[in-house]
């Protein structure tokens, strides 16, 4: 985050105790030399980048060579500015890569942090003539003004000339001693605050980024990341689902039939070794059903296979209560978006079939431009609340997790309406 420009002290009483104030006149003397060193490197830099672009094979690579120079230089003016200003500024990103030598180099001759660096300089050289007076000024005239009382007599007139000012007695010598405190303990260090103020301000609009653009990208980094984040969690749901579905749900179902095998061979011979098969056969055949029950869940293989229509399609002939279903999402939308949407109604239709006491489920999926969206309305006893209930305060979770929004309305005995809205562009 960038910090003040000029972290001396505003209060006069603290001003001379603060360390910033000598390295803020340190810095602004240094600026006479980074204008004579740095600021030559960047004007010969951008010298070369625009000369360099039309000599073809040879100048597009220096051209952007000389583009990367100077954000090299620039990070060096920052490091001093955080070294005497205690100053951070956000650095300026060069233009990035494009693949192809024109491209850089068109990019790199009309990337405004290229000129907004090179204005810097310029603008540095202007204040550097303005520094080097005013630092003469803060810290050499008032001491001469405050020891004035010691030496004004040993002149050839045993008198002083101050402007218009003639300095010829004690008492003129004590006044002008006693200004020269003033500026000394007051006006000097302001003056030099002043100027660091300005020349920090200077550097933090043209050497660093904006608070508000880094915050924006900031946030869309967050959204990239969460949107792999995600992704991620849905293909491992995936590989779970493959897992179990070509893994245990195959041994189960080749143990099953073993066990069935045996069964059969048994006939009426050992009644109570028969009776303990069967009954470890109808465990298996029962696991079996309960891992395609998870399976379903986590993530059905039709609905890689085939889309939502079909998948839902499954979902609706299984279902307890009568369900009218409309599917049409082309173009299909990404896996995850299409798993999520598939979530969405088979929790709500859970939830229809636990508590709603309905007697029949209107679900229409549809896409509308660059959203899905997924409505389920059901004419049973109303009243869910996602505040209250752990199923659909989660199911609103999982849709706020890809931007999406979901809309509850449920009128105590007027049925329920849910609506989700999916970003799928």
């Amino acid at each position: 985050m960038t910090v003040a420009a000029s972290p001396v002290p505003r209060t006069p009483w603290r001003l001379w105790r603060s360390p910033y104030l000598w390295l803020a006149t340190i810095h602004l003397l240094g600026d006479a030399v980074v204008v004579l060193t740095s600021g030559f490197l960047v004007l010969v830099a951008v010298a070369v980048a625009i000369l360099a672009w039309p000599l073809a094979y040879v100048g597009l690579p220096l051209t952007v060579g000389a583009n990367r120079l100077v954000y090299a230089i620039s990070g060096w003016e920052r490091a001093r500015a955080r070294i005497t200003r205690g100053q951070e500024i956000l650095p300026l990103v060069p233009p990035p890569p494009t693949g192809s030598r024109i491209g850089d180099a068109r990019a790199a001759v009309a990337d405004i942090g290229l000129w907004r660096q090179l204005l810097y300089y310029a603008l540095l050289l202007l204040l550097a003539m303005v520094w080097i007076p005013a630092i003469v000024f803060a810290w050499s005239v008032p001491p001469v003004l405050v020891t004035l009382p010691v030496y004004y007599s040993a002149f050839a007139a045993s008198q002083a000339q101050l402007g218009p000012f003639v300095i010829d007695t004690m008492t003129k010598a004590s006044v002008v001693a006693a200004i020269g405190v003033l500026l000394l303990l007051v006006v000097s260090p302001v003056l030099m605050r002043a100027a660091s103020a300005l020349d920090g301000e200077l550097a933090r609009s043209l050497l660093g980024r904006s608070e508000t653009g880094a915050l924006a990208e900031r946030v869309s980094q967050l959204v990239t990341s969460r949107q792999q984040v995600v992704d991620s969690v849905e293909a491992e749901r995936r590989r779970m689902e493959r897992d179990l579905h070509d893994g245990a749900q195959l041994r189960l179902v080749s143990l099953a039939m073993t066990l069935g095998r045996a069964k059969n061979r048994l006939e009426d011979r050992e009644p109570v070794v028969r009776a303990m098969i069967e009954n470890a056969h109808s465990e298996a055949m029962q696991a079996i059903t309960e891992i395609r029950d998870l399976t379903r869940g986590l993530h059905p293989p039709v609905l890689t296979d085939r889309g939502l229509d079909a998948a839902l399609s499954g979902v609706a002939v299984r279902s307890p209560v009568p369900i009218r279903l409309r599917v049409d999402v082309k173009p299909r939308p990404s896996l995850t978006i299409e798993a999520l949407a598939y979530f969405v109604v088979t929790e709500a239709l859970a939830n229809v079939a636990k508590h709603a006491a309905a007697a029949f489920t209107d679900v229409v999926v549809r896409r509308e431009g660059d959203i899905l969206l997924v409505e389920i309305r059901d004419d049973g006893q109303g009243g869910a609340d996602p505040a209250k209930g752990s199923g659909l305060r989660g199911l609103s979770d999982r849709v706020a997790g890809v931007d999406g929004r979901l809309i509850v309305h449920s009128p105590p005995g007027r049925g329920t309406v849910l609506i989700a809205e999916l970003p799928c562009g």
